[in-house]
């Protein structure tokens, strides 16, 4: 079992499944990462005016915009939030503009928060806690599977076991049916049979090595299933790998099992219903949502925030470059004045600063609201139709319980059943050899005879791998079957 949870590549394949659904989790949570937002470009316009305000026939601006913003999205209460620092740079030849290059900037802080719909349960959100059931799932999931790997190893060994078996008895009545063969020549020789008893004898021996061989057979694909299973990777087209069995069948205490308390083990250890369970609360969460959903959508915005203006005057414009209306460097009246960033964003800490500020609230109704309708109704058939497979999975372990009681049973009893029928086969062959010495019987009553020992002995051998399945299929029923083999499920799950 150690070597198959190491090296199994079905539990390799399902360690994934964990692995995969955590990423989903930290996926969805991944929607509340902030997004840090950088633009910025550069434009010149010029603009034709006919206005005895301006100087020249046409006015000329250069605009530096940069804006820098965080925004995102709290958990739980859904509130959108962001923060936005804007800078200009505006360069004009405008006449009634005191600055021929100024700076703009402006921090702001908004929110947005629902208050029916989104509130709590959004998307966002809603994946979150579908996510984290889901991951929870795929580790029941794994359990599940790992318990089912587990049985499949231990079913190959016992049918490895059993067709070892099978090939000795086939050895053994091969070898039976050698003797008797060599036994009937003699008797030929001097004159005791005829060439028809030797025939039979003859048949007898080809017919035991045609079975021998289809023993081997299934002794060596039941091998190679084995190993698939224990060693993965380790089995090759070239593989030389056998496995001598030591674990034997016929060495096993009799179980009497209490049906009500398998019952109860199993509802408390069964991963199949674990898994459901949380399927269920996954259902839960999605019809929560798509009944918020319904709702109208009621939002509360608020914004607040400071402005700033700095700024650079023109040098005072000569009377030649007035005529010509080539202002735009230049000024007829300069003043003095802060002249960069820094000076703006200064002003939103003293009295030169503009506070700006805003509250309200945005409603929305979709008329109709077919699409939420339909969305909550779905949920609510999936979540009856879950709850409806837990009780079908609830239903089905019982009936696995109560059949692996009745198998292992009937499995015991067969088994001293096989034995008498064992013992009097071994006993009727044994005596019909007699017979045939003392010349009241022929070959082939003694092959009957002996077929039908071998046939015994192959009831026995199948009856000890009944019971020990049995056994396997009653532990996997009750969820017990990592217990009994000491597997630590945390350890198993670790991606090799």
């Amino acid at each position: 079992m150690a070597m198959a949870i190491q090296n199994n590549l079905n539990v390799e394949i399902a360690r994934h499944d964990p692995l995969i659904a955590w990423e989903r989790n930290r996926t969805a949570w991944g929607a509340y990462d902030p997004t840090a937002r950088l633009e910025t470009g550069l434009s010149a316009v010029e603009t034709p005016v006919a206005s005895a305000l301006q100087v020249s026939t046409r006015t000329e601006d250069e605009v530096f915009r940069n804006q820098f913003s965080i925004s995102g999205i709290l958990p739980a209460l859904s509130t959108q939030y962001g923060i936005t620092l804007d800078a200009d740079r505006t360069k004009t030849n405008r006449s009634i503009s005191t600055l021929r290059e100024q700076w703009d900037s402006g921090l702001t802080f908004s929110i947005t928060q629902p208050l029916l719909r989104g509130l709590y349960w959004n998307e966002p959100w809603t994946e979150v806690k579908v996510s984290k059931q889901f991951y929870r799932q795929s580790l029941d999931d794994f359990n599940a599977a790992l318990m089912d790997i587990v049985r499949g190893v231990e079913e190959a060994y016992w049918n490895l076991v059993a067709t070892d078996d099978q090939e000795r008895v086939a050895e053994k009545s091969l070898e039976a049916a050698r003797e008797l063969l060599e036994q009937t020549e003699v008797q030929y020789e001097v004159g005791v049979v005829s060439k028809v008893e030797v025939v039979e004898a003859e048949a007898g021996v080809a017919e035991r090595d045609v079975e021998l061989i289809r023993a081997r057979n299934n002794h060596k694909s039941a091998e190679d299933q084995l190993i698939d299973r224990v060693m993965g990777a380790g089995l090759t087209p070239g593989s030389l790998l056998g496995v001598d069995p030591t674990d034997r069948p016929d060495d096993y205490t009799d179980i009497s099992v209490d049906v009500e308390e398998a019952s109860r083990k199993a509802m408390e250890r069964r991963p199949e219903l674990a898994s459901l369970d949380r399927q269920i609360k996954q259902r839960e969460v999605q019809l929560t949502f798509s009944r918020n959903q319904l709702a109208p959508q009621i939002d509360l915005v608020a914004s607040y925030g400071y402005q700033g203006l700095a700024g650079k005057t023109g040098r005072r414009c000569s009377a030649a470059e007035i005529a010509a209306g080539n202002t735009f460097f230049c000024q007829a009246a300069p003043i003095d004045i802060h002249s960069n960033y820094r000076h703006s964003i200064e002003d939103y800490f003293d009295h030169d600063g503009a506070v700006n500020w805003s509250v309200g609230g945005v409603l929305s109704i979709p008329l109709g609201n077919h699409a939420p309708r339909a969305r909550k109704r779905s949920a609510e058939i999936e979540l009856r139709k879950t709850r409806t497979q837990r009780s079908r999975q609830v239903q089905d372990i019982i009936l696995e319980i109560r059949k692996a009681e009745r198998d292992l049973k009937s499995a015991q009893e067969g088994i001293e059943a096989a034995e008498r029928r064992r013992l009097a086969a071994e006993e009727q062959f044994r005596a019909e050899g007699i017979r045939l010495e003392q010349g009241e019987s022929t070959p082939f009553d003694v092959l009957r005879r002996e077929r039908d020992l071998v046939e015994a002995e192959s009831q026995k051998i199948n009856a000890y791998q009944v019971y020990r399945n049995s056994v396997v299929s009653l532990e996997r029923a009750q969820g017990t079957i990592l217990d009994r083999h000491n597997i630590v499920v945390e350890d198993a799950r670790r991606l090799r």
